[in-house]
């Protein structure tokens, strides 16, 4: 794969200068400072006479004045570590990936604008992902990357594009001078309309952004069908419903992630996806097996049944 994939910023730790975040270290190094500062101006007597108040009573002023300023510090520590976040690629997020994807003339798409007062946008991830590729489009020598640019500059119902030539292992394998794209779409199963597919073409054959010798051709992944069904142990009935009600949204973004191409569907990592908090275990029907995906395919679920059962929890869950 080229070199804009070699990086996983999701894989990044926070910036060294992040701070943690804890009110109760905040309040005792407070107080901590302010015994050291009254043993220089009192005896210990007096010294421990306020200290007293200031670490046992609620309604003390002192106690009152080292809360307030502990809170402050937090807040001010959290909009730090929000600053130092926001000026780089793997963190930002909203308007501040804006104005870093703007740094390399990459804008926020608009995904649907048929409500003026209620405009949707591209999210963060897919953002921080063409913001990631942009660098590869600056060559004109056609790397995988720059490819896979254009192809998700063409159209914002792209959702996922694989690029194959001739180093890639991949059956039937590329001839050289040949760029196999393949690509998801939004709507339906995923397959891509003949509209997209022109409109891909056309965004990355220019002369500028791929060598003059490379032949494109444009494919539409071909779908590959599945259905989710899945029973849930809890051992709490009265937690039945926020289990299901959580369990179908993780299902839902494992559906959503998996919807690439060549990305094969383990059961296994269906079953940890419907783990949620309140499930005892999980127990995969459907599919029966793992749903093996080639090169040229992407996964489709076409349809989601989760059941709950509740099962006898023992004196551990009393």
């Amino acid at each position: 794969m080229s070199r804009f994939a070699s990086l996983d910023l999701s894989a990044l730790p926070d910036p060294s200068a992040v701070v943690t975040l804890d009110y109760d270290a905040l309040l005792e190094a407070r107080l901590v400072e302010l015994q050291a500062r009254l043993s220089e101006a009192f005896s210990p007597s007096k010294v421990d006479e306020i200290m007293a108040l200031a670490r046992n009573i609620a309604a003390s002023p002192m106690r009152y004045l080292n809360e307030a300023a502990a809170a402050r510090e937090l807040v001010f520590n959290n909009k730090l570590n929000q600053a130092l976040r926001s000026i780089h690629l793997a963190t930002a997020i909203g308007t501040d990936l804006d104005l870093i994807g703007a740094d390399r003339g990459v804008t926020r798409r608009i995904l649907d604008d048929s409500d003026p007062k209620n405009v949707v946008y591209e999210g963060d991830e897919p953002f921080r992902a063409r913001i990631q590729l942009v660098i590869e489009a600056f060559s004109p020598h056609g790397t995988e990357g720059s490819y896979v640019y254009w192809t998700l500059d063409a159209d914002v119902d792209v959702v996922d594009v694989a690029v194959y030539g001739p180093n890639h292992d991949v059956v039937p394998a590329v001839e050289p001078s040949n760029v196999k794209i393949v690509i998801v779409g939004r709507d339906g199963d995923g397959s891509a309309p003949q509209d997209m597919l022109d409109a891909v073409y056309q965004n990355c054959i220019p002369d500028k952004r791929r060598p003059a010798a490379d032949r494109v051709e444009v494919l539409s992944a071909i779908s590959v069908p599945y259905a989710i069904n899945a029973v849930l142990h809890v051992t709490t009935p009265e937690a039945a419903d926020a289990v299901l009600a959580a369990a179908n949204e993780t299902v839902q973004a494992f559906i959503n992630n998996r919807l690439r191409v060549g990305r094969k569907v383990y059961r296994t990592s269906l079953a940890a996806s419907l783990a949620v908090a309140g499930v005892v275990d999980v127990v995969v029907a459907e599919p029966a097996v793992d749903v093996e995906i080639s090169e040229w395919q992407a996964p489709h679920c076409t349809g989601v049944t989760l059941d709950v059962e509740v099962i006898t929890g023992g004196w551990r869950d009393v």
